[in-house]
């Protein structure tokens, strides 16, 4: 369907004007912007500290798995991070178009001023002397009319552009379901064996002291 054309003036005037403007947008430009910097910071941060860990104290195969677990993660920081800026930019490219839109709309009481102007001539022109009036108003609402129209057509264009976002991704799995359960096992025997071990040391001890007693005493 054609709004454009088919929408009079004081159609998409009103709608222009009655809309909920540009804030919302521009807000999301400026969240987007933060959440942008805290995930290049974080990235940031994690390669520091993983280069100074793997370079200077900490080498071996368990370095090396650590750097082959945390390597992935980093790069989708960063990654996510750019798409967090770009989306920024693509909301603040919204806000913009809906700016430019609602400059070009012609404000809807200048639309009325005209049409009330037309019902006045044509109330009034019993002879005939308000026909060139008259005609001069309608030739202003009709390009009112393709003013608005062209309007909502760029902005419908430069809207679509600005709103198709890149869909983000999730992080990668960066640790092993099967380590941490074999880690809740070992645990679980840990504490289990603690009892026992304690025992059996006990019993050493109070086996001794018999013995000891009697080179004590002398």
């Amino acid at each position: 369907m054609d709004y454009a054309f088919l929408l009079p003036p004081e159609v998409n005037s009103a709608r222009m004007y009655s809309g909920p403007g540009s804030a919302s947008l521009l807000a999301a430009a400026a969240s987007w912007d933060m959440v942008a910097i805290e995930l290049a910071s974080a990235a940031e941060g994690y390669r520091s500290v993983i280069s100074t860990l793997s370079g200077m104290y900490w080498w071996g195969p368990a370095s090396a798995a650590m750097l082959a677990a945390t390597g992935p993660f980093i790069d989708w920081l960063e990654i996510t991070g750019a798409l967090a800026s770009e989306t920024a930019n693509q909301a603040a490219a919204a806000a913009a178009a809906y700016e430019q839109a609602y400059a070009m709309t012609v404000p809807p009481i200048v639309v009325a001023a005209n049409r009330a102007l037309l019902v006045a001539l044509v109330a009034s022109n019993f002879f005939g002397q308000n026909t060139a009036a008259i005609e001069a108003t309608e030739s202003e609402y009709a390009e009112m009319w393709a003013q608005d129209a062209g309007a909502m057509y760029d902005y419908a264009a430069t809207s679509a552009m600005a709103t198709a976002l890149v869909p983000f991704s999730a992080p990668g799995q960066d640790t092993n379901p099967a380590g941490l359960a074999a880690q809740s096992v070992a645990v679980s025997q840990a504490a289990g064996n603690a009892p026992a071990s304690a025992q059996s040391v006990w019993s050493q001890l109070t086996s001794l002291v018999p013995d000891a007693l009697p080179s004590l005493s002398n």
